[in-house]
């Protein structure tokens, strides 16, 4: 049985925001993992850049 949610909780969490985050990216560690995956997609015209938040060493497919 599910354990009930108390009351006083149930004030704050508004309903409907259970998952309340931001969509992240599909980062990859190298290049070629990058490269396959976007040729898996069937993607035609992309570009590879590093991301570029925090000390992130990971790149990213960027449609043109």
């Amino acid at each position: 049985m599910v354990k009930r949610l108390h009351t006083r909780r149930r004030r704050y969490i508004p309903v409907g925001t259970e998952r309340n985050r931001q969509r992240r990216l599909k980062t990859f560690t190298d290049e070629s993992k990058a490269k396959a995956y976007a040729e898996k997609l069937k993607l035609e015209k992309y570009k590879i850049v590093k991301a570029k938040f925090g000390l992130s060493k990971k790149y990213k497919i960027i449609l043109e």
